[in-house]
């Protein structure tokens, strides 16, 4: 639908075509775009998809509205079509109303039904965001309540600090969490993350939010055994004040404009935890990216929503070796690369390795006992990344002739850095190594888990060329309630 919103706008008439399933989507989609009254025809989703195996089953479905679809090419539009007056605009401040019953209770079930009624809730009881519970959330940090953060996808909502602390009420954070969430949601509507497609994609993404120093310890985050589970404040409630902000500020709803065909998995709270820094050998994650090693920062990263762990193997029962884990590593991130290379290349379409379908970032957890083993191998986080991207490539002799043209084309395509662009030109010759990741910072090293431990991975694919990052490390800043992150 944005595609057909700029042709209009460029003065070419455009016609939006969508299945039934998908109108909800492309309505929202034409007013968040600034043209309400874009024109788009409806088929069937029963019929489409029954008939879509190929050419000769489909034709007579769209010969059916071939003629609708001229129509709505060559019909100048009228005044009420170029209307924008639907567009609506954010408000300032914070809604309030009344919820009365025989009973507190029955009020409470009142404003929580009435709360998912509006699509501001989130399927689970929340707490009710009176002006004094906003304001005691507000006392965890020192920004304004009307400071600015950014926009948020789909529909380009206003977030601001009250409009978190708000959510943050709902979710039933505490104000020590509140600085936290913000920078979340700093990262979230930072201009150069791409936020609407782990929002809105049919592709099931979500989120990773990974909180690393001292800021975890004092909130008492769950970095240990379970840190992916249930039964923490901080974990929990943090990653929730999250969605509800996304679906209350970006105003997302399932099968509207957020169409995740099989929803998105931990949906209330997205993977929310701590780095184990404790018992980690090495410095902190952030401390990799710039960032100093006493300072408080969280890291948001999309990650593949449908199938979002890769065990490299560990735990209590079986025995490991820390090469055991690390050939497992390499093994997955060669099979998921090479996948990539022989799908795009048979397609006939340009894509270099670690830049597409084959998974850009891998964002790999490896617990605290297996890390102090690749301390003593002499492993930092930096010569491990190197060590697996050394390992996943392939001989220039043993990829198809398909493969070296997808990876020739996605190099025409600009989708490679241009400090990197000579490292495939050199490899794509006789008795070299190609590599199939862009680059060793494509391998994101985060410690966490207890003894025993697992390691694992999420990874997160998109189709180049892409113009926006899917990982963001913010400084946590403002806090008033804890001694790190003011």
């Amino acid at each position: 639908m944005a595609g057909t919103v700029k042709l209009e706008k460029l003065g070419v008439p455009g016609v939006f075509m969508n299945c039934d399933t998908f109108d909800d989507d492309a309505s929202s989609a034409a007013i968040d775009n600034g043209m309400p009254a874009v024109r788009h025809k409806m088929i069937s989703s029963a019929e489409f998809y029954k008939l879509r195996g190929s050419v000769d089953t489909i034709r007579p479905l769209v010969e059916n509205i071939f003629d609708e679809l001229i129509d709505a090419i060559i019909t100048p539009l009228s005044s009420e079509e170029t209307d924008t007056s639907q567009v609506p605009s954010d408000t300032d401040g914070l809604p309030e109303f009344l919820y009365i019953g025989d009973s507190y209770e029955e009020a409470y079930e009142n404003f929580n039904m009435s709360y998912l009624g509006k699509q501001w809730g989130d399927g689970l009881p929340m707490v009710p965001p009176t002006p004094e519970r906003v304001k005691w959330m507000l006392s965890g940090t020192t920004r304004s309540p009307q400071e600015v953060l950014g926009n948020i996808n789909p529909k380009q909502g206003i977030a601001t600090i009250e409009k978190i602390a708000a959510n943050a009420v709902m979710a039933g954070a505490s104000p020590e969490y509140l600085p936290v969430i913000i920078s979340v949601i700093e990262a979230m509507t930072d201009d150069t993350f791409d936020d609407l497609h782990i929002l809105a994609s049919a592709g099931s993404f979500g989120l990773l939010i990974v909180v690393s120093g001292p800021i975890a310890k004092e909130l008492d985050m769950n970095s240990g055994i379970g840190f992916l589970g249930h039964g923490n404040r901080a974990n929990n409630t943090i990653g929730r004040a999250v969605r509800l902000t996304t679906l209350n500020i970006g105003r997302t709803w399932p099968a509207k404009n957020d169409m995740a065909l099989i929803g998105r998995l931990s949906a209330h709270t997205f993977f929310t935890f701590s780095e184990n820094t404790d018992m980690s050998p090495w410095q902190p994650y952030h401390a990799n990216r710039g960032f100093p090693s006493e300072q408080s920062c969280v890291t948001v990263a999309s990650i593949h929503g449908s199938s979002p762990l890769q065990h490299f193997y560990g735990g209590m029962i079986m025995t490991w070796t820390a090469d055991g884990v690390l050939d497992n590593i390499i093994n997955d991130l060669l099979r998921t690369s090479r996948r990539t290379l022989r799908q795009w290349g048979m397609k006939g379409m340009g894509v270099v390795p670690g830049s597409g379908v084959g998974a850009q970032n891998h964002m790999v957890i490896l617990f605290p006992e297996l890390v102090e083993e690749y301390k003593k191998k002499g492993y930092d986080q930096t010569r491990l990344q190197n060590e697996i991207y050394q390992h996943v490539s392939v001989l220039y002799e043993d990829l198809a002739t398909e493969e070296v043209q997808a990876i020739k084309m996605g190099m025409e395509l600009g989708v490679v850095p241009a400090g990197r662009k000579a490292v495939f030109e050199e490899a794509l010759q006789p008795g070299r190594k190609v590599p199939l990741l862009m680059m060793p910072e494509n391998i994101h090293l985060f410690v966490a888990g207890g003894a025993p431990g697992c390691a694992f991975s999420f990874d997160y694919y998109r189709i180049p060329p892409y113009s926006h990052t899917a990982i963001m490390t913010k400084p946590i800043t403002g806090a008033t309630l804890t001694k790190a992150g003011i």
